[in-house]
C-alpha cells in the first residue's frame, strides 16, 4: 500500500513538471521581428547662387527657395530604390556588426587583465567564470548580428530639414566637401541651384546631391522671362517633387452631384461641379465634397505612383422645411442667415430640419431681432411660429419680435454690476475662511511660545527645532490669511467704486433752478 501511495506521488509529480513541455510541443519558436531602420529621409534646401543676377533682381533667389520649400512640405513619404535601399542596409549592417565586435573585443581584454591582477584563485576562477559566460553571449549575439541583416524601410516619411522650417537656408558647400557637409546637417539629401542672366531671361540650375550615391544624383535647368516665374515655378516644383519622391506623380479625377458642390483635396478650394484631371504627388490626401442643404462627404484617398483615381460622389440631400418670416410693424426688414444677406421681409426661407440656423432681422429703424431655428422649432431666440392646428410645417410664418440693441454705456454699467456682485460674494467666503486660518495659526503660535518659555524642552535640540519650525509655519500662515482677506477687500471696494462711478457717468448732473419770476414783474420795463 505504502509503495503505491509512493509510486501514485512520483507519478504526480513526472506529469506536473511534463505539463510546460506538453503545452509548447508542436508548437515553433517565432523569431523575433526585426524593426526597420532608417524611416526617415530628410531634405536640405541651401542658398540659391544669385551672384549673378542684377541687384533688382536677387530676391528672385529667396521667392524661389521658399517656392520650392512650400511644394516640397507636401510630400508624404519617398520610395527608395534598390540601391538605396542596398545602401542603407549596408550602412546599417556595418554599424552593428562593428558595435558588436567593439563589445567582444573589450570583454576578451578584460579577460586577458584577470591575470595580472593577483587575486586569489577561487576569486580568478569565479571572474573568470562570469567574463567566459559573457564573452560566450556576445559572440552568439556577434553571430546573429553578422548573419541577419537589417530591415531598412523602402518607403520612409519624408520631411524637409528643421532649419527649412525655420525658414534659414544655409549656404551650399564647397565643391570636394558635399559629403561632409551631409553628414554634418544630418540630412539624406541637399539641394544646391544657382540664378543667373541669359539675352534678359532668368536660367535656373538645381541640383540634388543624395547621400547613398556620394553624388549630384538629379540635375535640371530651366529658361524663363520674369513673367513666367509662376509657370516656371510650376514646373520645377512638380519635377522637383517627382525626383525627391522617388515615384510617379498620381492623378486624381473627382465627379459629384450636385453639379455646383465644392470639391476640396486637403483643405484647398480645387472646383465646383467635379474636378478635371488633377496630379498630385503620392500619399494619402483628405477630399471634402460641400453644397448648400446637401449633407457634407469627407473620406480619405490612399495614391499610388503612377495611378489615376476617378471617385463618383452623390451628396445625399437634406430634409428642408419653408417657412415665412415677418416683422409685423416693420416689413422691408433685412433678413440674415448667420452672416449672409438672404433677403428683406417678409422672406420665404428653406431650411435643413436637422441642422441649426441662426437668423437675425434688421428694422429700418435699427431695432433687432434673433433666434435660433432647428426641427422645425425655434429653440431660443425673440420670435414665435404662427401656426393654426392642422396646418403643416409648410406653410408656418416666424413672427420676429424686435427691440433696440443694447447702448455699450448699458453694457459698461451690466459689466460693473455683475464685478461687484461676484467680488462681494466671493468676500463673504473668504472672510471668515481668513479669520478662521487666523485663529488656528494664532492658538499654535501662543501654544508653541508658552512651551518656549516654560523651558521643558531645553536639553532637547530636536524638539526645540521642531517648536520653532512648527511656530514659523503658523505665523506664515496667519500672514497669508490676512493677506487674502485684505486683497478680497481690496478688490471689493474696488469693484464698488467702478460700479458707482460706470451707473453715474451718464446720469443728468442736478444744478439749482432759476428763481421764479412772476409775469407781471417780468413784463414791468425798468424806467
Amino acid at each position: 500500500m505504502k509503495k503505491s501511495k509512493v509510486c501514485s506521488i512520483i507519478l504526480l509529480f513526472m506529469l506536473l513538471a511534463a505539463v510546460p513541455s506538453l503545452s509548447a510541443f508542436g508548437r515553433r519558436e517565432e523569431a523575433p521581428e526585426l524593426q526597420p531602420v532608417n524611416t526617415e529621409y530628410v531634405l536640405l534646401i541651401t542658398a540659391f547662387d544669385v551672384s549673378a543676377l542684377a541687384p533688382a533682381r536677387q530676391l528672385m533667389g529667396e521667392t524661389v527657395m521658399r517656392n520650392l520649400a512650400a511644394s516640397l512640405s507636401n510630400i508624404n513619404y519617398r520610395f527608395r530604390g534598390e540601391d538605396e535601399v542596398a545602401h542603407y542596409r549596408d550602412y546599417a549592417w556595418e554599424n552593428s556588426r562593428a558595435a558588436a565586435a567593439r563589445a567582444l573585443v573589450a570583454r576578451r581584454n578584460e579577460r586577458d587583465l584577470l591575470l595580472f591582477r593577483g587575486e586569489a584563485a577561487w576569486r580568478h576562477r569565479r571572474d573568470l567564470r562570469t567574463i567566459d559566460a559573457a564573452i560566450a553571449e556576445l559572440e552568439r549575439q556577434m553571430a546573429e548580428v553578422s548573419a541577419l541583416a537589417p530591415v531598412v524601410e523602402e518607403r520612409p516619411v519624408f520631411s524637409l530639414s528643421e532649419r527649412n522650417r525655420d525658414g534659414i537656408f544655409p549656404p551650399p558647400p564647397d565643391q570636394g566637401e558635399e559629403l561632409r557637409f551631409a553628414a554634418a546637417q544630418g540630412v539624406d539629401a541637399f539641394l544646391v541651384g544657382s540664378l543667373s542672366e541669359f539675352h534678359g531671361r532668368i536660367y535656373l540650375e538645381a541640383r540634388v546631391f543624395t547621400l547613398h550615391t556620394h553624388s549630384f544624383s538629379y540635375e535640371y535647368s530651366i529658361l524663363f522671362s520674369s513673367a513666367d516665374l509662376v509657370m516656371a515655378m510650376d514646373e520645377i516644383s512638380s519635377r522637383l517633387v517627382t525626383a525627391v519622391s522617388g515615384a510617379l506623380p498620381s492623378g486624381i479625377i473627382v465627379h459629384v452631384t450636385p453639379p455646383d458642390a465644392a470639391v476640396l483635396i486637403d483643405g484647398v478650394l480645387m472646383g465646383r461641379g467635379g474636378m478635371d484631371m488633377h496630379t498630385h504627388f503620392p500619399g494619402e490626401v483628405e477630399i471634402e465634397i460641400r453644397a448648400d442643404n446637401y449633407a457634407p462627404a469627407s473620406f480619405p484617398l490612399t495614391l499610388y505612383p503612377g495611378e489615376l483615381a476617378e471617385v463618383f460622389i452623390d451628396l445625399t440631400p437634406l430634409s428642408l422645411s419653408a417657412f415665412e418670416v415677418v416683422v409685423p410693424d416693420s416689413p422691408g426688414s433685412r433678413v440674415y442667415l448667420g452672416a449672409l444677406f438672404v433677403g428683406e421681409t417678409p422672406l420665404t426661407l428653406q431650411l435643413p430640419r436637422s441642422q441649426f440656423a441662426y437668423i437675425s432681422v434688421e428694422t429700418p429703424e435699427g431695432e433687432i431681432g434673433t433666434f435660433i431655428y432647428r426641427d422645425d422649432e425655434i429653440v431660443r431666440g425673440s420670435a414665435r411660429f404662427a401656426r393654426p392646428p392642422g396646418v403643416p410645417v409648410n406653410g408656418m410664418t416666424a413672427i420676429v419680435d424686435t427691440r433696440l440693441p443694447i447702448a455699450p454705456e448699458e453694457m459698461r454699467v451690466e459689466r460693473s454690476r455683475r464685478g461687484f456682485y461676484r467680488a462681494y460674494g466671493a468676500l463673504w467666503f473668504i472672510l471668515p475662511a481668513s479669520l478662521l486660518t487666523s485663529g488656528i495659526a494664532l492658538t499654535y503660535i501662543n501654544a508653541n511660545n508658552y512651551v518656549a518659555m516654560t523651558g521643558q524642552f531645553h536639553d532637547d535640540p530636536a524638539t526645540q527645532r521642531r517648536i520653532y519650525n512648527n511656530a514659523r509655519r503658523a505665523q506664515n500662515a496667519r500672514i497669508a490669511a490676512f493677506s487674502v482677506m485684505g486683497v478680497s477687500l481690496g478688490i471689493t471696494f474696488f469693484q464698488i467704486f467702478r460700479y458707482l462711478r460706470a451707473a453715474s457717468a451718464d446720469v443728468t448732473p442736478i444744478v439749482p433752478a432759476a428763481p421764479i419770476v412772476p409775469a407781471a414783474e417780468a413784463l414791468t420795463e425798468e424806467p
